[in-house]
């Protein structure tokens, strides 16, 4: 069976561009896809890091909700060790209220930072994690009256608003344990295959094997979170994909800059070494949109997942939109 397609959009920044520019492309991707063969568009966070602008999901998910009619619109994710349990829940039911049953909650147990950025943030860090995702739960279930808090629970009397509305929640999980996790939780799985590559098959797994049925998730519902670029032909997605590819190098290296703009990252590869730049293109799946597709949907399919978040980074949006839409119909046509 053939994956579900969705997208995972980071808001790059490339050299020169501030945050208003990357998140115009975001927008713009998304009003382009909209109505599409996308289900969902997925916007990240990131914090102290100069190659993406998302550190505010929530917010970007209220602009693209009004901008868009069919999408579904998530946050891929809500690093909920940030922040307290409460205002998250109460952001994500204001978003709901405002767009019923469109918004998807995806909530990570990292801080999505470094040491010295998470501790500003203020949060309890990631160990607190079980417990908060608990609370969180409790409270969106109390919200709609689905489950009301129980006369001894902790929170009773702290009443989550506005009520009525909850979004969907997800997990998002690199990781064997923590594909469990959200199993044993009862939420629907985003595994990030881009950052634990080849850990699909286990970690989905061992999420089904775990899963236990709730009000989130009657069932389980497994999604890999991978990186694509399609074009017309070989050549030109491959050069569409140089600035990621010498983003990578750099990253590697420990630098965490914007991405080079494309003449600049021709400039980067001409000096690499040819086992940096093999490395480098190994992240992701770049072609002629039939064979990406093609490989979108033997992975998905080796990891028994239901659907897919693809990630697509490039200069031009005008490409990055034709890349999604290649992709869409070369899957069609699978």
């Amino acid at each position: 069976m053939k994956p579900v397609l969705s997208v995972l959009d980071p808001s790059p920044l490339f050299e020169g561009w501030d945050a208003a520019d990357a998140f115009a492309q975001t927008v713009a991707l998304a009003e382009a896809l909209d109505g599409s063969d996308w289900r969902a568009f997925w916007v990240q966070e990131h914090h102290n890091a100069a190659s993406f602008a998302g550190t505010a999901p929530e917010v970007l998910m209220a602009a693209l909700a009004q901008r868009t009619q069919h999408l579904k619109i998530g946050s891929g994710g809500v690093m909920l060790p940030n922040y307290s349990p409460l205002k998250v829940a109460e952001q994500f039911c204001a978003l709901s209220a405002l767009t019923p049953g469109r918004i998807e909650l995806g909530l990570g147990r990292a801080t999505g930072s470094d040491p010295r950025t998470a501790a500003a943030l203020l949060g309890p860090g990631a160990d607190s994690f079980p417990g908060m995702l608990r609370l969180l739960m409790d409270w969106m279930l109390d919200a709609t009256g689905e489950v009301p808090l129980p006369a001894d629970h902790r929170a009773r009397g702290i009443r989550v608003g506005p009520l009525g509305h909850r979004p969907d929640v997800w997990m998002l999980s690199s990781s064997t344990e923590s594909a469990a996790f959200a199993g044993a939780m009862g939420l629907k799985l985003a595994y990030a295959d881009f950052l634990a590559p080849g850990g699909g098959p286990a970690a989905i797994a061992a999420y089904r094997a775990s899963f236990q049925p709730s009000i989130f998730a009657a069932i389980p519902h497994a999604a890999l979170g991978l990186v694509g670029l399609a074009a017309d032909t070989e050549a030109d997605a491959h050069r569409l994909s140089r600035s990621s590819v010498a983003w990578n190098i750099t990253r590697a290296a420990g630098a965490f800059e914007p991405f080079p703009r494309m003449d600049t990252a021709a400039e980067q590869l001409a000096t690499a070494s040819p086992e940096a730049i093999t490395a480098a293109s190994s992240h992701g799946m770049v072609g002629e949109a039939d064979r990406v597709a093609g490989q979108l949907v033997s992975t998905a399919q080796a990891a028994a997942a239901d659907e897919v978040f693809l990630l697509t980074i490039t200069e031009s949006l005008d490409a990055r939109i034709r890349s999604y839409e290649l992709i869409a119909r070369a899957m069609a046509r699978l």
